[in-house]
């Protein structure tokens, strides 16, 4: 608008000169910009978005094999043979007997071993007879205490004393002695024992018991079928 307002101003002006001097003077060409009101070009610029193709991972199910199938496991019965062993004298006592399981009532493993050799256990009797490697054992039952009393009872015995031993079979059995058995011997001026090797056994055949005779008491200490140990029993 601002360009068409001068254009009347110049216009204007131009006429005046011609009719107030009468001189023929040609105006001089005059070059008007005209502005240009276009908008301005709007550049739309397109934005191309490049989206990364999806990729979807297969679903991957592993099949576990089962396992291989086992045999039943068969487990032998274990079978335990109980002895109570081993046998062993640890420190002489005079009164060793206490009874042991099975033996009713009998000191130490009882007197019912039944036939045949004589097994491993703790056994009273009597020594007939000291080989080489050997003792002919008569085997006997000795009890104590009350039990004593309830014995000598049934045999016809009144038991006055502590202890009472039954012997109803006077049989012999020839029971090995194994190489490195040992005795304990009742010294007789001290009461109390000598350890000996069994070949030197006794040191005092007339000591405080005579051995061998019908009345060497001793136990005997079995283990494997063979005497390990010999206690000589005390009585007063």
């Amino acid at each position: 608008m601002r360009t068409l307002a001068a254009l009347f101003v110049v216009l204007a002006i131009a006429a005046c000169d011609s009719s107030g001097g009468g001189q023929d003077t040609a105006a001089p060409a005059t070059s008007t910009a005209v502005e240009s009101t276009v908008p301005p070009s709007t550049i739309v610029v397109t934005t191309s978005t490049t989206v990364a193709p999806t990729t979807t991972a297969a679903s991957t199910t592993t099949v576990l094999s089962p396992p291989p199938t086992l045999a039943p496991t068969t487990t032998a019965p274990t079978t335990t043979t109980t002895s109570g062993g081993p046998y062993v004298v640890g420190t002489p006592e005079l009164y060793p007997g206490a009874p042991r399981p099975g033996s009713d009532g009998a000191g130490g493993s009882g007197c019912a071993p039944g036939a045949g050799p004589l097994p491993d256990g703790v056994w009273f009797g009597y020594i007939g007879a000291i080989g080489p490697t050997s003792v002919d054992f008569d085997l006997a039952c000795l009890y104590t205490g009350d039990i004593a009393i309830a014995k000598g009872a049934e045999d016809g015995v009144e038991v006055d004393i502590d202890y009472y031993i039954r012997n109803n079979n006077p049989a012999l059995r020839t029971v090995p002695v194994a190489t490195g058995g040992i005795v304990y011997e009742i010294e007789a001026t001290t009461i109390d024992f000598l350890t000996v090797a069994f070949a030197d056994w006794p040191v005092d055949p007339a000591g405080f018991i005579a051995c061998p005779s019908d009345w060497c008491g001793v136990w005997l200490f079995v283990n494997g079928g063979e005497v390990t140990e010999i206690l000589e029993q005390y009585f007063p």
